[in-house]
């Protein structure tokens, strides 16, 4: 039996909807449709949160899924810092290989850092709240190597006024998160968006970025320089395209003047291709 079938099953025998499954996981329902349907995989985290659920192990939900590796997914360290108001997240990391910004329920800024090595990093990385300017810093020591990191980073909701980003890292993953506005500063190749709805800013000067969203809500905004961004929008996508900069291009645009959502390119001598 494959992943998704077992997770069928196992919730169906304890009497769950994929809503209320969704919400003990704090996924969206469909991130639960997509996993049933074999059309997608959880992440670690999401793994052991399902065999915590229903008193199963990681290895009995996938021992038969030859498209389920683990090999990058050892969580290392965990760490939550209480918030009880309304902050402007300014969140510097030096190089990781990928960034998951989620949704937490709680009242806390949770953090997981994965990584392929079995080392002991609490010596090797910071993690510093600083409630005065409203910066959350994630220090990690060049000893790990940056193309075995994976970090999660669940904020409260609630609690989001804006979001800046500092890093260089090959992915970032924005999931079923509601914001004001994201800013990116650094270089980035993927940007994926998931059952999310806000402002994302991407200053990669010089990077060629590919970004997917699963619906567009909100505005997108690449701002580069001598480089190319591919934008993946589902099918009758609407939204208003706005061209600053110089010797920009758009290709295979379809611009909505009357859209509440809007794709914007600034810097110079770049294209972005809708797909």
């Amino acid at each position: 039996m494959l992943f998704n079938e077992k997770l069928k099953m196992l919730r169906k025998e304890n009497n769950l909807t994929q809503e209320l499954l969704a919400e003990k996981l704090n996924v969206s329902r469909q991130a639960i449709t997509k996993w049933e349907s074999g059309d997608g995989i959880p992440d670690i985290e999401n793994l052991k949160q399902i065999s915590i659920l229903f008193n199963t192990t990681i290895d009995e939900l996938v021992k038969e899924n030859k498209d389920i590796s683990l090999d990058m997914n050892k969580l290392l360290l965990t760490k939550e810092l209480e918030i009880d108001h309304t902050k402007h997240f300014d969140i510097k990391i030096n190089n990781v290989n990928e960034i998951n910004i989620k949704n937490n329920k709680y009242e806390t800024v949770k953090i997981d850092l994965l990584s392929k090595t079995n080392d002991d990093v609490n010596d090797k990385i910071n993690i510093k709240l600083d409630d005065i300017y409203n910066r959350l810093d994630i220090n990690i020591k060049n000893k790990i190597k940056s193309e075995n990191i994976i970090l999660n980073i669940y904020l409260p909701e609630k609690y989001i006024d804006e979001i800046e980003l500092n890093s260089k890292s090959k992915t970032l993953n924005i999931n079923d998160i509601d914001f004001k506005k994201l800013e990116y500063d650094g270089s980035l190749k993927y940007l994926n968006v998931n059952n999310s709805k806000g402002r994302t800013v991407l200053n990669t000067t010089k990077c060629d970025i590919e970004a997917i969203y699963d619906k567009f809500d909100g505005a997108l905004e690449i701002n580069t320089i001598n480089s190319v961004a591919r934008v993946k929008l589902p099918e009758n996508s609407e939204y208003k395209t706005i061209l600053k900069g110089i010797k920009n291009e758009f290709i295979n645009a379809n611009n909505n003047e009357n859209s509440k959502n809007i794709i914007e390119l600034n810097g110079a001598n770049s294209k972005l291709i809708i797909l």
